[in-house]
């Protein structure tokens, strides 16, 4: 029989043990950390917040509102963020793209950044009737739209299921590491395990505001050596998104389908992968570029996710090329 003070002896190593574990796991995030910041940084200091030339706020069709910031003059460009970012993530091409000669439109999504979500919530439908009302509203035509991620998922859904608007107001879509289906689209089993799974997860903003934690959690999101800034500045998007939006903005996604309906998009379409997203992986793209007709397929060999932090040159000259290329602020000349 072991002895009470037995036990006790070895409850005590067990604590040490696990505490001296602990220390180890806090230790190497630090190191990690550390040597992750002490990359070489072009935009180290930088604000990451878009310099707009106005901000106009409109209404949903469901009693939300939509924050649009606008800059620059000429053909349009209207760009749509990812789950749980903000306006924020196209800060750079708000520097670099009006420069070009065009005009940016930029949105937060329902229920991020300064946009308010509507009383049907969260669904890709409203992704893609909130698309419409930007452009509609602000009778936005003839534009390039770019989606990134769930902001991807909202231009495709717009245009396969909205098209006589599509037609009359876009010239090409640009589809940037995004997905048309999750592998749990089809599986309802699964996707309601998953979805019990995300309900004891804890707050994923609350995690981001551990500042290494966070970042680290951050950097999945990028490929090789990404900069210290811009894996900073996606700690502190997801940080700051509405732990209600987090929650019930990603399950809207969980059930994906679009193939089904992209495959009737006649738009032309730039699809954009980098090589190391883990988030939508290249798969995904290839199978975007391969359902819409026409399709064409960009990847950047070690980029992750987050593209137009990672490549901004590299994405910016592909997208003003194809919206020049594609017309865009050019009215479509009459069929007669």
């Amino acid at each position: 029989m072991v002895s009470i003070s037995t036990i006790a002896k070895r409850a005590g190593l067990g604590v040490v043990a696990a505490a001296a574990t602990s220390g180890v796991a806090y230790g190497a995030e630090r190191l990690a950390v550390a040597r992750a910041r002490r990359r070489d940084d072009p935009d180290a200091g930088r604000s990451f917040v878009p310099q707009a030339d106005g901000v106009r706020v409109l209404d949903s069709h469901d009693g939300g509102t939509i924050s649009v910031l606008t800059k620059g003059s000429g053909p349009p460009l209207v760009l749509c963020h990812g789950v749980t970012l903000s306006v924020r993530t196209w800060a750079k091409q708000f520097d670099s793209l009006p420069v070009e000669g065009f005009e940016v439109l930029a949105f937060d999504s329902r229920g991020h950044g300064e946009s308010r979500c509507g009383e049907s919530g969260h669904s890709v439908d409203n992704l893609a009737v909130d698309l419409r009302t930007v452009l509609e509203t602000l009778d936005v035509r003839d534009a390039v739209l770019v989606g990134h991620s769930m902001g991807g998922i909202a231009v495709q859904a717009f245009a396969a299921r909205h098209p006589d608007v599509a037609r009359e107001r876009v010239r090409g879509l640009v589809l940037m590491s995004t997905l048309a289906r999750t592998m749990f689209s089809g599986a309802a089993r699964l996707q309601a395990v998953v979805e019990r799974l995300a309900n004891g997860v804890p707050d994923v903003g609350g995690l981001m505001g551990h500042r290494n934690l966070g970042f680290l959690l951050a950097r999945i999101g990028f490929g090789r050596e990404p900069a210290p800034s811009h894996v900073e500045l996606v700690r502190q998007m997801i940080e700051s998104c509405d732990p209600e939006t987090t929650r019930l903005a990603t399950r809207a996604l969980l059930g994906l389908d679009l193939v089904p309906d992209i495959g009737r998009i006649d738009l032309p379409t730039l699809v954009l992968s980098g090589t190391a997203d883990v988030i939508t992986p290249p798969a995904e793209s290839r199978r975007i570029a391969a359902t819409i007709p026409g399709a064409r397929l960009e990847t950047f060999e070690g980029a992750g996710h987050m593209l137009m932090l990672e490549r901004a040159d590299e994405v910016d000259r592909l997208i003003v090329d194809f919206a020049r290329t594609v017309g865009a602020g050019r009215p479509r000349r009459e069929v007669v």
